[in-house]
């Protein structure tokens, strides 16, 4: 990866991050206001509203990321008219996108009381009213400039998004941390989320036209480039559906089979799961635009090297969070909400393997975007939500939350690691090497395997959970600090003994210094 494009990634990380840090743990006090103020089923309400206008945002079809796909060559040679006419093409798909989608919403009203196994809903709200806000909240986010962010997505800028999405989340949440404890009434609550959106819609739309301000929606691409656009579509299309149904299904299986109640608890396990992928996702989403551009410039055998370099890093990451997860989800979960509100060891292992078999597949993911090979993996994304949906009501019938959660586990592992990766190999990288790809990640797991074991077994010894379990914040502080210290030193120590005679190891540590100074 050129200087200039590891700038553009560093600066995109750090941006991201800071993003991730104020919209995971802002809003993650506001939820804490609202179970101790208003009750958890409250918070299962949302889980469902957000599932359904989940499913209902497939209507846009991934277009918005075709479009960049689309863009980066056009940038990389700097051809503006061309620009010009995607987004004018995108904000158009963009204004019917929205209609149908407050079409849509609109007709699923009738059904919403199948959703809700509850008899009554809490605190006497209104499930149509509530409803209605989410509703409008989604389509104003379609109509309301919400083309824009192609722009500097393209450019490598994803930085000037973050940078608003910063003071965006930071006003949000005071708001609505001032409203839920200054109102009894949920529906201001609610309304806060419309407004938001529309602020941050608009703020967006003026930054970015100021920064970009040779870039307009005119003129129109020819019928070959929306032929090509359009296929990139539908690939997309299944491959959003697919993460939908691993996200969306849960929920409203829970919801519709056990109760809001419950589905409140599962909301704030997968809130911390959501969190930790929301981390993770920088790195992959700030070296989206630079690996586009690297595939459109660089060579087929420099791309795979380079890929096998971040893959190794990536998952060196993803190893420590995920044995963290284990050895700090249920003393957190205790801390936080109470043990009436905890799930049982066998579904935190679930959620802990759902975590890693997503991160499994992330790196290489980033180069099946940037070839732009949604059309080529959609018979086994189909596969895949079939599956999932299929796994969900079956599983969750036998085993409840732990049937959920497994149901994608297993679905996302047969997708995420092994058939995607063939369509890479195949289709763009043609080098013969994907068993190597699958012995890198064997060994990957593995040592990830030992690390969660080792780190278990010595936090309970030393750090057990009688140490939260009398609720004293010093003795909290200790046991979770103390356990997140033990997991950080074993995953560094275990991984070096591993791997630090590897080539990729020495590669990996060169990369990461001159990253750092870039």
């Amino acid at each position: 990866m050129s200087i200039k494009r590891t700038a553009n990634v560093k600066r995109n990380i750090i941006y991201a991050l800071i993003q991730v840090i104020v919209s995971q743990l802002l809003p993650f006090a506001v939820r804490t206001v609202i179970i101790y103020r208003f009750g958890v089923e409250y918070l299962g309400l949302n889980s469902l509203f957000t599932s359904i206008l989940s499913v209902l945002s497939l209507m846009e079809l991934g277009f918005g990321t075709a479009v960049v796909f689309s863009l980066y060559k056009p940038v990389a040679e700097g051809n503006t008219k061309l620009i010009c006419a995607y987004l004018s093409y995108y904000r158009k798909f963009y204004r019917i996108i929205g209609l149908v989608v407050l079409l849509v919403g609109l007709s699923l009203m009738p059904f919403l009381r199948h959703l809700v196994a509850d008899p009554e809903m809490p605190g006497e709200l209104n499930l149509y009213y509530c409803y209605l806000v989410f509703l409008g909240n989604s389509v104003i986010s379609y109509l309301l400039f919400g083309y824009i962010t192609a722009i500097p997505v393209a450019f490598q800028r994803r930085d000037i998004i973050s940078r608003i999405g910063i003071g965006i989340a930071l006003f949000k949440s005071v708001i609505q941390v001032i409203v839920l404890f200054v109102c009894t009434n949920f529906y201001i609550y609610l309304f806060t989320l419309p407004v938001t959106t529309i602020i941050q819609n608009t703020v967006t739309f003026i930054i970015v036209r100021k920064l970009y301000p040779g870039l307009c929606c005119k003129d129109s691409i020819n019928k070959e480039q929306k032929r090509a656009l359009n296929k990139k579509v539908y690939g997309l299309l299944v491959n959003k559906l697919t993460t939908v149904s691993r996200n969306s299904i849960d929920s409203l299986c829970i919801s519709s089979f056990i109760g809001l109640a419950v589905t409140g608890i599962y909301s704030n396990y997968y809130f911390i799961l959501a969190a930790l992928l929301s981390f993770s996702s920088i790195i992959c989403s700030s070296m989206m635009a630079s690996v586009g551009n690297s595939i459109a410039t660089e060579n087929k055998d420099k791309n795979y090297t380079d890929m096998r370099l971040f893959d190794f890093i990536y998952m060196a990451i993803a190893s420590w969070a995920t044995v963290c997860m284990f050895c700090l989800y249920q003393p957190f979960v205790f801390v936080w909400v109470g043990p009436k509100m905890m799930l049982d060891i066998p579904a935190v292992i679930g959620f802990c393997l759902y975590f890693y078999v997503l991160k499994a597949g992330d790196i290489r993911w980033v180069y099946h975007e940037g070839a732009g090979l949604w059309w080529e993996c959609r018979f086994i994304m189909i596969g895949e939500a079939v599956a999932n949906v299929v796994l969900n009501v079956v599983l969750c019938k036998f085993f409840g939350v732990l049937g959920i959660v497994l149901a994608t586990v297993i679905s996302v592992f047969i997708t995420n690691c092994i058939l995607c990766p063939r369509v890479v190999f195949k289709e763009y990288f043609k080098n013969g090497k994907l068993k190597e790809y699958w012995l890198d990640h064997i060994w990957y797991a593995l040592t990830m395997l030992l690390t969660a074991a080792i780190g278990w077994v010595f936090c309970n010894l030393v750090l057990p959970m009688s140490m939260v379990e009398e609720r004293n914040i010093p003795n909290c502080v200790f046991c979770l600090l103390g356990r997140a210290i033990v997991c950080t030193l074993l995953s560094v120590v275990i991984f070096w003994l591993i791997w630090h005679r590897n080539n990729r190891y020495e590669r990996a540590v060169i990369w990461v210094k001159r990253f750092i100074k870039v």
